[in-house]
């Protein structure tokens, strides 16, 4: 065990965190085929706790025999309960809070997902170690054991509007090896600053937003820089089209990995060396895939997904509707895989001078406000972003709530910038049936 690996788990250890126990059982797991009787005793538990423990599950699973729930796949038991969305997580917060809520040790989380339809959610550390445990055996299978070195293109809205990370955000950073680059503001200058560090230390892994890591790769090909053959990349938040893909792979000379996942389940499939598809590592979640009349579709068909977090039983997310849609394989290879998935799209920002700025750095300003229902973002010109927002008519928003999102937007676009509000009753999707919430139409 590497030095900075050893320290990490040491201090998650000390804190109480179960992830090195987890993650080491994960890779032993993993080692070896396993069947699908792992999930379905881990749905086994879930729907048990909810029957005894979530009164909005409850209501419905009581109506069961409990012989016939005994004589049933758990799969069968899923198909007897109702699809998940947004709106019934909001109406019904408290029903779908565990009885025993008091006794774990639980916190909010916030997400808007792939609709920019933000909701709150309660999870626990259970919860929480597991995840952690599945993001790191994710990077394993590709290349990268924690304490080695791994570059990160992500996100950070903080580091733009306060100039910093934060102290914990660096503690880590340090303890894993991790090198950062803000994908929220991408200038020339960060960028060069970046694939020189690439060429310098070489990380054993890129993790970066898929649009991000793209438009990298055509920065380094449109200044002619050189990049010396990177070892693997793995994308995130965001869909990967073929030819980002093709980009990627030809500028950073390796092998890009997709995975697929969401501040409400985690990381639920990834794509592993020498396999077709996203696998989804069989101890964190269960997918299904259904037409939009909510009916199951044969495999190889594509659908909307709905993921059941096995993990999360302080506020258990069951055939909970993501907001995407994919193809799930009739294959079974140690987990579920997920052949390909569609529905999220974020646009890049640009400014006068060249600085690339990642759409979700505007939807990071307008998630968990009380008094938007959905949003949608545009860039007009260089000089103009206009917002349209569906307000949620149970609660008013205040002028200086609209100014905060301005100053936030001028902060990163240029106080010259125009930031207008266009309140509509409706924001369509595109033809395809995708939903934009960042649209730049520069």
């Amino acid at each position: 065990m590497n030095f900075r690996k050893l320290v990490y788990f040491s201090y998650a250890n000390f804190r109480g965190y179960k992830v090195s126990h987890l993650y080491q059982q994960l890779q032993q797991e993993s080692s070896s085929v396993i069947n699908i009787g792992t999930t379905q005793k881990l749905l086994e538990k879930l729907l048990i706790h909810c029957k005894k423990n979530v009164p909005y599950y409850a209501d419905y699973l009581n109506k069961i025999s409990p012989d016939k729930l005994l004589m049933q796949e758990q799969e069968q038991w899923l198909t007897q309960l109702p699809i998940l969305t947004k709106d019934i997580i909001r109406e019904n917060f408290q029903q779908l809070q565990s009885a025993d809520l008091a006794q774990r040790k639980w916190y909010f989380n916030t997400s808007g997902g792939s609709t920019g339809e933000p909701i709150k959610i309660i999870q626990d550390q259970e919860y929480t170690d597991n995840s952690e445990a599945i993001t790191l055996l994710y990077s394993h299978l590709v290349g990268r054991e924690l304490g080695e070195l791994e570059a990160y293109l992500w996100g950070s809205e903080q580091e733009v509007i306060k100039g910093t990370k934060g102290w914990k955000a660096n503690f880590f950073n340090f303890l894993s090896n991790t090198i950062y680059l803000n994908a929220f503001k991408m200038t020339p200058e960060s960028m060069r600053r970046f694939l020189r560090c690439l060429n310098a230390k070489r990380p054993q892994l890129i993790i970066a937003y898929a649009q991000a890591i793209y438009e990298l790769a055509k920065f380094t090909e449109s200044e002619h820089i050189k990049v010396v053959p990177q070892k693997a990349i793995i994308t995130s938040a965001g869909t990967l089209y073929p030819w980002m893909r093709d980009k990627i792979e030809m500028v950073f000379q390796c092998q890009v990995f997709n995975r697929y996942g969401s501040r409400e389940v985690s990381n639920i499939a990834c794509e592993r060396p020498g396999c077709k598809g996203l696998w989804a590592a069989p101890w964190g979640n269960y997918i299904e895939i259904v037409d939009d009349n909510n009916q199951p579709v044969p495999a190889g068909v594509e659908g909307n997904i709905l993921i059941t977090c096995l993990k999360n039983f302080a506020m258990p997310l069951i055939r909970y509707k993501i907001g995407d849609r994919g193809t799930l394989s009739a294959e079974y290879h140690s987990g579920q895989i997920l052949q390909y998935v569609t529905g999220r799209n974020v646009d890049t920002f640009k400014t006068q001078d060249g600085t690339l700025i990642d759409g979700e750095y505007f939807t990071h300003l307008l998630y968990f406000r009380k008094w938007v229902k959905k949003f949608q973002i545009i860039q007009k010109s260089y000089s103009h972003i206009s917002i349209k927002i569906i307000q949620d008519a149970r609660f008013s928003y205040q002028p200086e709530d609209l100014n905060d999102v301005i100053s936030k937007c001028k902060k990163i676009m240029g106080e010259t910038c125009i930031i207008s509000f266009e309140f509509v009753n409706d924001i369509p999707h595109a033809s395809s049936g995708k939903y934009r919430y960042t649209i730049s139409d520069i």
